[in-house]
């Protein structure tokens, strides 16, 4: 039953806001490798080593979790041309329409394990589900209130082994505690729109689950947090 939720839920907004990915121009190069995990590449400017192998588009109206299924589309797409390394190379959107081009590369293991050295690290950083001018995008860090633009993120750089709390209200959750090590991976976060809402959606390792009834922020995967972080910017 909860996989079927899933389905029709994903099945409406596709219905109702419709999303598009384009390839706007694909490598001839082939390999045997089989894609099984897609990253950032965290030095833009070093791309000399890597295979191009496709620059695509993806557009469409721009609505809340909407973002997390172009996530999902991109996956996708990159498995289909073999890349497992893509940056985002334009962000627009006006009133009603958000696009995005995105280019894609292939690389090896070695690649793939000096690149994840360079994640970002030691930062908590807080998305807005509604990125409407007109929302209130806020959250309580300590049991202070944090307000900012619902359309850009809010960066917190932590301190080694610092306690940070981070919730919907003033009162403190033993949940939402992090503590970070020297060089530890950073910590993503949205804010459900409305803050109180029954369904909320996130976005795992395995697609698109919903939440019922958690008043929280939710957690995001490191690699959706990433994407967004170029969305936000």
């Amino acid at each position: 039953m909860k996989y079927f939720c899933v389905f029709i839920f994903q099945l409406f907004f596709s219905l109702c806001f419709p999303q598009n990915i384009e390839v706007l121009s694909q490598s001839n190069y082939k390999h045997d490798y089989f894609v099984t995990e897609m990253q950032y590449i965290e030095d833009v400017n070093d791309t000399a080593k890597l295979q191009f192998m496709a620059s695509v588009k993806i557009s469409g109206e721009h609505h809340n979790i909407l973002l997390d299924h172009w996530y999902n589309l991109l996956k996708a797409k990159a498995k289909t041309v073999g890349a497992n390394l893509y940056f985002i190379e334009n962000v627009f959107e006006d009133e009603n329409n958000s696009s995005v081009t995105v280019k894609m590369y292939f690389t090896g293991v070695n690649y793939i394990k000096e690149n994840k050295k360079k994640n970002n690290k030691n930062r908590i950083f807080i998305f807005n589900q509604n990125r409407a001018k007109n929302d209130t995008a806020y959250f309580y860090l300590n049991q202070k209130k944090i307000a900012f633009d619902p359309k850009k993120y809010y960066s917190i750089t932590t301190e080694p082994y610092k306690l940070y709390n981070v919730t919907l209200t003033n009162k403190r959750s033993k949940h939402q505690n992090h503590s970070f090590p020297k060089d530890a991976a950073s910590v993503f976060y949205i804010l459900p729109s409305g803050k109180k809402n029954v369904n909320d959606v996130t976005n795992t390792q395995n697609g698109i689950n919903i939440s019922i009834g958690k008043n929280k922020p939710i957690e995001l995967n490191y690699d959706l947090g990433r994407f967004l972080l170029e969305i936000y910017k």
